[in-house]
């Protein structure tokens, strides 16, 4: 198997999605192939983001921050339309007196 299509294979095979029998081959690959088996190495080590969760943690309040905002914001629009509408009925109940 040619380097190409190992390294094409090789998120599969990390995962374990592969037929066993490609699974033999990238195995067999990854034992004679430096480059291959560096690529390897390098897919199969956890990695974490420098700062990810404290990203995450403020994309999480800004999201917040602005769904308040917009259901608040509706919510007074909503509210002073209500409010209009039963002073203007009060108004013509008044005037048809």
């Amino acid at each position: 198997m040619t380097c190409f299509l190992v390294r094409d294979l090789l998120p599969l095979y990390l995962e374990g999605d592969c037929k066993r029998e490609t699974e033999h081959v990238i195995k067999e690959h990854i034992k004679t192939c430096s480059s291959c088996r560096e690529m390897y190495d390098m897919m199969a080590e956890p990695f974490e983001l420098e700062g990810g969760l404290a990203v995450v943690e403020a994309f999480l309040l800004e999201e917040e921050m602005r769904f308040k905002q917009r259901y608040y914001g509706l919510l007074i629009v909503k509210a002073a339309c209500w409010f209009g509408a039963a002073v203007a009925v009060m108004l013509i109940i008044k005037l048809l007196k």
